[in-house]
């Protein structure tokens, strides 16, 4: 039997950066203080040369972003445009992003949370900034040229289960499964709220039932509370939109690996007059020292 004869190569930092050019960044307080990500030196000392004023980002579920980079000699970064991109897929601290570079300043992004889970992308239904065209030549600093949310909702959106939560976390909004069942009045207020509020940090909505007036406790979507909170957190303080220092309540976990918000829940549906059919949306405004801001949408208010 004849021996063969194997050529192994060495495999040098070079050598992947030429076949997979890939490089990551993990975010850091000043990362989102300074509203802009650096290129490391090494990707900048190969493709730098190549890189046009504006870098495409491409993520998993098929969203198109547009990025200014910014350059100074050999240090080049993301920067007008990547705080919409951070702020939309709810980027925190801990967080870790994957690049690989497809050329024609082209990147595929990964995102991973401070678990070193992939994120769940938000819902994909945008459509293209008209600010940007084609040859992105009306791109000037501070323009926000990303992706956009659409203006329109549709009966049918709303009407759908998938669609209805779907559209609501696209606005960054999370809301129990077990709110499926509601009304297709329930629905629209839901969005019409959403969209008059525009909630700018990760939020969460409770409408509240009959059945539920009586119970001191409200749920917390089990996605809000992974991704924001932590399954250790116990105590939440309680803000109102006029900015009034509400209270602080208890988180714990029951049963089924739900959240509920309990003790000094009853304290709050009598100080803000809460009655069915209120719809309550919660808004981490302070991650640190979470506060949580309270804005309530009445029953008895109509529709627009």
């Amino acid at each position: 039997m004849k021996s063969r004869n194997w050529k192994v190569e060495p495999v040098t930092s070079n050598s992947l950066m030429e076949k997979s050019p890939h490089f990551f960044k993990v975010i850091l307080p000043s990362t989102l203080a300074e509203k802009k990500l650096g290129i490391p030196e090494m990707f900048v000392k190969k493709f730098g040369n190549e890189l046009a004023d504006i870098a495409t980002l491409e993520v998993p579920n098929g969203q198109v972003w547009l990025v200014r980079l910014t350059k100074d000699g050999r240090k080049i970064w993301f920067q007008d445009g990547w705080d919409d991109f951070i702020q939309h897929h709810s980027i925190s601290v801990g967080y870790f992003l994957v690049f690989k570079y497809v050329k024609n300043s082209t990147f595929q992004v990964l995102i991973f949370d401070s678990t070193a889970c992939e994120i769940y992308y938000p819902y994909n239904a945008m459509e293209a900034n008209p600010e940007c065209n084609a040859d992105n030549s009306n791109l000037k600093p501070g323009n926000k040229c990303k992706m956009v949310k659409k203006a329109e909702i549709n009966e049918s959106d709303y009407e759908n289960t998938h669609n209805f939560l779907a559209l609501l976390e696209e606005m960054g909004i999370y809301i129990t499964i077990k709110c499926s069942f509601l009304s297709k009045e329930d629905r629209q207020r839901a969005i019409h709220f959403a969209r008059l509020l525009k909630p700018r940090n990760p939020s969460f909505m409770v409408i509240l039932r009959s059945h539920k007036m009586n119970e001191p406790r409200v749920i917390v979507p089990m996605k809000f509370v992974d991704k924001y909170l932590g399954r250790n957190v116990r105590w939440i303080k309680l803000q109102a939109s006029d900015g009034r220092v509400m209270c602080e309540v208890q988180i714990r976990q029951v049963i089924c690996r739900s959240f509920l918000l309990t003790k000094g829940w009853c304290r709050v549906l009598k100080e803000e007059n809460l009655k069915q059919g209120d719809i309550c949306v919660f808004e981490l405004i302070k991650m640190k020292y979470l506060i949580l801001k309270l804005s309530v949408y009445h029953a008895a208010e109509t529709l627009i």
